[in-house]
């Protein structure tokens, strides 16, 4: 049966019921969604919308989960319920031979950035190596009529499309704006039983960062780091912009890319050009200890290719040789990023002897 909604205002004289507004709502529910994905109560990465695809047709909004599952999110519209199913199940057609390789454009089309970075940043870890071996198909509309519901849940129950619809109603009491939301199938019941259940997001803990200094084999920035007390990127935006970005204090977990995780430091001051650094005397660098690659990148007059520096007072370093390097230790090539996993923190902080409470 079709769902209802309503909204009673609490007043002295009794509950006062508060009428809902249809004006061009659905046009506002576009942006919010995109905005802020959780008001469908969906953990995603918003990639883009009105995204178009192959076989005619603007996607409204495309996104991915945790496990690597894209999200086709269509809304109603002024389409019938047979309109808006069919077309969210031809997006759903489209959208499962997407490939990783494909959904990293359209990211960067639509958002300007890279997708495995945005990805590390939502979801605190790295994008699956199973990528779109699943998808989700969700309709918002601002009204629930009786022949979505019967469509829907007859795809879901008897056919299990992983279709489902959620439906806002808008109210306005004086100045003050209101929305009420529900679901056609509760958002537990649609995903039990079916492969891949979201795991929980891990929270960022407000400290600790995770920053890559090369790799063994190449542009290994940890011997200048270590004796310099710094983290350094150079070499385009990718690598420079996560650096520059360190302006909050927090503390720092270095990786070395081939080899593990060498030293956990606080940082201690603002990002600085390299050059501007050693022009002030910031830092006392000794020339002989600086690779050539790094002295061509530390004269470049591009701010997003010269070395940026984020001073660091290390609490505890190693070797190269004996960095930590464990099976299931968080590690991806970005330079930045926060770390959420909990394991790596309390592994790394533990083989290094570092108090995790301080």
């Amino acid at each position: 049966m079709p769902v209802e909604m309503a909204m009673w205002k609490m007043t002295s004289d009794g509950p006062l019921a508060i009428a809902p507004k249809k004006l061009n709502f659905e046009d506002r529910l576009e942006e919010l969604v995109v905005n802020d994905p959780s008001l469908i109560n969906l953990s995603i990465l918003v990639i883009g919308h009105q995204i178009p695809t192959k076989y005619g047709g603007y996607i409204d909004v495309l996104g991915v989960d945790v496990e690597g599952r894209i999200h086709v999110i269509e809304l109603k519209r002024d389409r019938t319920p047979r309109e808006v199913v069919a077309q969210i199940l031809d997006y759903g057609s489209w959208a499962q031979d997407l490939s990783l390789s494909e959904v990293t454009e359209l990211y960067a089309e639509h958002q300007g950035g890279a997708l495995d970075e945005a990805f590390v940043e939502t979801f605190g870890s790295a994008v699956p190596d199973t990528f779109n071996a699943d998808q989700r198909l969700t309709i918002v509309a601002s009204e629930l009529d009786a022949a979505s519901d019967r469509i829907v849940t007859f795809l879901a129950s008897r056919y299990d499309v992983p279709i489902n619809a959620v439906f806002f109603r808008y109210f306005v009491d004086g100045e003050s704006e209101y929305l009420a939301r529900t679901w056609l199938r509760p958002p537990e019941e649609a995903e039990a039983g079916r492969p891949g259940k979201s795991r929980k997001i891990r929270s960022w803990n407000g400290r600790d960062y995770y920053v890559v200094l090369g790799r063994v084999d190449r542009h290994n920035r940890w011997p200048l780091c270590r004796k310099y007390g710094f983290i350094s990127a150079s070499g385009g935006a990718p690598y420079t912009k996560p650096v520059r970005n360190l302006t909050g204090g927090g503390r720092v977990l270095a990786y070395v890319g081939g080899a593990g995780y060498v030293g956990v430091g606080d940082i201690t001051g603002v990002p600085t050009r390299l050059r501007d650094a050693v022009s002030s005397g910031a830092v006392s660098l000794d020339e002989h200890d600086v690779p050539d690659w790094e002295s061509e990148y530390r004269d470049s007059p591009d701010d997003d290719m010269t070395t940026w520096i984020v001073p660091v007072e290390w609490r505890a370093t190693r070797d190269v040789a004996q960095a930590v390097r464990e099976k299931g230790l968080f590690s991806i090539p970005n330079t930045v990023c926060k770390l959420k996993d909990d394991r790596t923190i309390e592994i790394v902080s533990r083989e290094l002897c570092v108090n995790d409470d301080t």
